[in-house]
């Protein structure tokens, strides 16, 4: 069984503040060792559940987050953004997805660091409804008939998921500073979260017969509200229908939904036919320069998390 670790990065456990997710602060670097320490207890989950191969697909911002010396040496890992056969690379023949340290979607009151796929969007809308990024990245791997079924975050995002992922297991994960300063109970609280993360990760694999590929059946409206009309206009080079912050279009499935939003946000249209050979530069520079240029941790007063 093949199973795949996708990780964002803004709901694991030790994170409380923003900056510890802004690609390239000392604050980040300390981040990093958050993530990859729940990773690999979801990792460590996977295998008990009885994975024969587990891939961590690293998705947050540039893709590079995971510190690769430090994770389980079991795993492929898999950093940056693709063109083809889509944007995760090729995820042909994973079984199952277990999505760690989502975060809530855009416009969500009171949640740690709310967006969805972009910051630049207050809201994303599918058929009129809000949609959060386990909506569109569930949906997006069910076009692929692989369904997620682990998700771990703060509550709000959790819930949000589970909204749209019913039978997935979950591990709620606090976003308070004190929880991540307090000396000695905040140790315990990071290793018993990430017990229950190795748990809830096996028991989801266990109960892979169980889970569901999440489909949406077209055709799909998609409205992206833009935080100001000043950068819908930036962004629209595709000509999109646009009035005023929101631009929308129409798909037959999520397959081309989810293509138009890339665009929309990541590929200029007159960038279009290069997007192939700068992908790759991309995934080159990033991974060097995460790997080799990374700043020294600050953890902002918060013991070792890794």
């Amino acid at each position: 069984m093949h199973i795949g670790v996708f990780a964002d990065l803004e709901g694991s456990f030790g994170i409380w503040r923003m900056r510890q997710c802004r690609t390239g602060t000392r604050e980040w670097q300390y981040g990093r060792s958050c993530l990859t320490a729940d990773v690999n207890s979801v990792v460590c989950g996977a295998f008990d559940g009885g994975a024969d191969r587990v891939t961590v697909k690293d998705t947050h911002d540039t893709g590079f987050n995971c510190l690769t010396d430090k994770l389980d040496r079991r795993v492929r890992y898999v950093g940056g953004h693709y063109a083809n056969p889509s944007l995760f690379g090729d995820i042909g023949g994973i079984d199952l997805v277990l999505y760690v340290a989502i975060h809530a979607a855009a416009g969500t009151p009171g949640a740690f660091f709310p967006h969805t796929h972009y910051g630049i969007f207050s809201e994303v809308r599918i058929n009129g409804a809000p949609a959060g990024e386990m909506d569109i990245y569930g949906a997006y791997l069910g076009e692929f008939g692989i369904p997620v079924g682990f998700v771990s975050g703060e509550d709000v995002a959790v819930d949000q998921a589970l909204r749209t992922l019913p039978w997935a297991k979950a591990v709620r994960v606090s976003k308070a500073k004190e929880t991540y300063t307090s000396g000695e109970k905040s140790l315990v609280y990071l290793e018993e979260g990430r017990r229950e993360l190795r748990a809830s990760a096996a028991e989801a694999v266990r109960g892979v017969s169980r889970m569901r590929p999440l489909r949406l059946k077209g055709p799909l409206r998609f409205d992206a509200v833009f935080r100001t009309e000043e950068l819908a206009i930036q962004f629209n080079t595709w000509n999109f229908e646009r009035r005023a912050e929101i631009v929308s279009w129409d798909a037959a499935d999520m397959l081309e939904g989810f293509e138009k939003l890339n665009r929309l946000v990541f590929i200029p249209k007159k960038a279009y036919p290069f997007r192939r050979p700068l992908a790759f530069a991309l995934r080159s520079w990033f991974r060097m320069k995460t790997r080799w240029f990374a700043p020294r941790p600050d953890s902002g007063g918060a013991p070792f998390s890794g």
